[in-house]
């Protein structure tokens, strides 16, 4: 007969499937209407230090196009005024003030949203075309652009290319021999063509400009593009690519990532042309970072139709948003249960004890700020600090409550020491360590001290490396990008969470551990029968 226990999870599933079903066939849910899209928050933070000059910083900013869309803008503008430009197409940020003195921190955020671009070529193209006036900037040379230099033209010869060859030919030839012939370094500074064509070898930018001096050579317009390739975490580095005008359309090409004919969702186009993404008064300390976060955001589609729906998700999530909860903020809090199933898998199905049993999916969470890996050298240097202080402090015959706050001042000024240090050396990372919820830290101290009490230092250390693995793992499923659309489109899924919680709540099966440590005998007896 069928117990209360897989009664309850039969309901459940069945109310899971049904709401489901309805809301696919009958709301007419998809992933194109539904489904949250990834995108990024994008922050240029930037700092100097006056001494009563006047400062001038220009830096280039993204512009919507066909593949991206930029919203959400914000500027830091401190004591600058702060104004934007346009020029041919660019956009350009601009904070200028007179006398600064001191440090100062200013910066630009604003939020993107890409997608891939691929384009098919046709398999022959003659180099047949007339190119009115507004083409001439992108066939002329330049003092890093030599286009028509000797060196160029030898090379071109030497690859079998001229004006008469077939387009499609000349691009891929170029392509090849700037991609697999010219080797990629890490050139801090600006690589003209003809130095990459005898050096053999430069970063992004020389690679470029020589691909540009050799279609420019035969004809053929191309140009420079400044963007970032997009990826969470902090960096300093920018990237420079290349467009070809290939019939009726600007083509990109990458030699330094070979990339031909596309463009991958995470590059970000923010100028065109050959000129710095920074501008700057000179004789100043100047230091910029970039600071990138993947996001999901709502997609841009006519919900008019499901708006009398109480079952349609959207109407929730607007609610949210117009209480100040952003759509990141639902994602992390949706996502802690489903952490949550991982440390009880953990500890009912492998057995191995955690401190607590939702401190490592809490942890885990804290995480999506610093990163895994400074995440994790920030709780064990925190957790192993905290541990020899608690035991500093059972010398001094306190009570629990007082303890506890003392390891909680602790805790908060390791943290504000440690956020300190990462903005000291631009390690963004580093300073969202503030991030971490400071009482789980300071029980988790707690735990790991009493532990070491009652059953030694030893043993505290290997529950402490079981949280650790709990966390990883937690840390992986949460930021999981397929479970986080998948829960936003469906929050039905926390029913499926408390089915297997109700199912693993009562786990009469062997665990793992004890597989592995009976093995000898469970096998033995297996063999005997």
């Amino acid at each position: 007969m069928m117990n209360n226990r897989r009664r309850v999870i039969l309901v459940l599933l069945i109310l899971f499937v049904a709401l489901i079903t309805f809301k696919i066939f009958y709301l007419d849910y998809t992933p194109s209407t539904i489904v949250p899209v990834s995108g990024y928050e994008v922050k240029v933070a930037m700092q100097v230090d006056g001494h009563g000059s006047d400062i001038r910083v220009i830096t280039a900013l993204p512009v919507s196009n066909d593949r991206q869309t930029v919203f959400s803008e914000k500027a830091d503008a401190a004591v600058f005024n702060f104004t934007i430009h346009r020029d041919n197409g660019n956009r350009f940020g601009v904070w200028q003030a007179n006398r600064v003195s001191g440090h100062q921190d200013f910066g630009y955020i604003y939020k993107v949203r890409t997608q891939k671009a691929s384009y098919i070529l046709p398999k022959k193209l003659a180099n047949s075309f007339s190119y009115d006036s507004a083409f001439d900037e992108y066939l002329q040379s330049s003092k890093l652009v030599q286009v028509g230099d000797p060196v160029v033209v030898d090379m071109l010869a030497k690859l079998g290319l001229s004006q008469n060859s077939d387009v499609i030919d000349i691009v891929r030839k170029v392509y090849d021999y700037t991609t697999f012939k010219i080797k990629t370094t890490g050139f801090s500074g600006k690589t003209d063509a003809i130095t990459t064509l005898r050096l053999g070898e430069a970063s992004c930018n020389g690679k470029s400009r020589l691909f540009v001096a050799m279609m420019r050579t035969l004809g053929i317009p191309a140009r420079l593009v400044g963007g970032l390739i997009l990826k969470s975490g902090t960096k300093r580095i920018s990237h420079q690519w290349v467009e070809v005008y290939l019939g009726d359309k600007w083509v990109p090409f990458d030699p330094t990532n070979k990339h031909f004919a596309e463009l991958p969702a995470n590059y970000l186009v923010v100028y065109y042309g050959d000129q710095p993404f920074f501008q700057r008064t000179s004789n100043v300390n100047f230091k910029y970072a970039f600071v990138m976060e993947r996001q999901l955001y709502p997609q841009e589609s006519d919900y008019s139709a499901l708006a009398a729906h109480p079952l349609n998700i959207m109407n929730a999530w607007s609610l949210f948003q117009r209480a100040g909860l952003s759509m990141e903020l639902l994602r992390i809090i949706l996502m802690i249960p489903i952490g949550a199933v991982v440390v009880v898998i953990f500890r009912s199905v492998i057995g191995i004890q955690t401190f607590g049993v939702f401190l490592p999916v809490l942890i885990a969470s804290a995480f999506r700020g610093s990163g895994l890996f400074w995440g994790l050298v920030t709780f064990v240097s925190i957790i192993l600090l905290g541990a020899l202080l608690r035991y500093l402090l059972d010398r001094l015959k306190l009570s629990h409550t007082p303890k506890l706050t003392i390891l909680l001042v602790f805790v908060v000024l390791s943290l504000l020491t440690i956020s300190a240090f990462g903005v000291k050396f631009n390690n963004m990372d580093i300073a969202r360590a503030t991030l971490f919820p400071l009482a789980v830290m300071a029980i988790t101290i707690e735990r790991f001290s009493l532990v070491t009490q009652e059953r030694g230092f030893k043993h505290s250390l290997r529950i402490f490396g079981n949280t650790i693995i709990a966390v990883i793992f937690s840390y992986l499923v949460i930021n999981s990008l397929f479970l986080q659309t998948v829960v936003l489109a469906f929050p039905e899924t926390m029913l499926l969470v408390i089915c297997v919680s109700i199912y693993l709540g009562h786990w009469v099966g062997l665990r793992v551990t004890e597989l592995i440590r009976f093995k000898s005998l469970i096998f033995e007896h297996r063999g005997t029968r």
